[in-house]
């Protein structure tokens, strides 16, 4: 059983949902969740990615299972989500997203590849996706910030 900070056990939860903010107000509202989150997931050990796509959510929360439920239940509370569905939820051998306080992506036009690399050609519906096909592509995504990043710092 892999432990982080004692004796607390792993948990990573996947969760959909729909986003109620207004287009016009996205990119505000989204910079202001990671704010709050990178804040409050620092306190309580939980790292994750969330995307952002076509008024959708798909995120990841890896933590001590008693924060990640505790923060999952805040995100089935707030307003800015609706139609809130757990893809899966369990322990997890080890992080995915290890070195991420948390991170939000919107997926453009470019980064279309992502999704048809994953065989998703239809609309972006992530209700529908198994456990592992979301963690699949948020680790796609993941992949494509740290090679932004690095690109970046050349």
């Amino acid at each position: 059983m892999s432990t982080i900070s004692g004796s607390r056990t792993l948990h990573r939860l996947i969760y959909a949902s729909r986003n109620t903010i207004p287009a016009i107000d996205l990119n505000e509202e989204i910079g202001a969740i990671i704010r709050a989150s990178i804040r409050r997931n620092r306190e309580v050990a939980i790292g994750g990615l969330l995307l952002v796509h076509q008024g959708h959510f798909l995120q990841v929360l890896e933590g001590p299972a008693e924060a990640v439920l505790t923060t999952y239940g805040r995100i089935c509370d707030d307003p800015r989500h609706t139609d809130t569905k757990v893809l899966g939820a369990g322990p997890a051998a080890k992080r995915a997203f290890a070195e991420w306080n948390m991170c939000a992506r919107r997926i453009t036009p470019a980064d279309d590849a992502i999704l048809d690399t994953l065989s998703m050609r239809t609309a972006f519906e992530p209700n529908r996706l198994t456990a592992g096909s979301a963690l699949r592509l948020l680790q796609a995504v993941r992949g494509i910030q740290d090679r932004t990043q690095l690109s970046a710092m050349r």
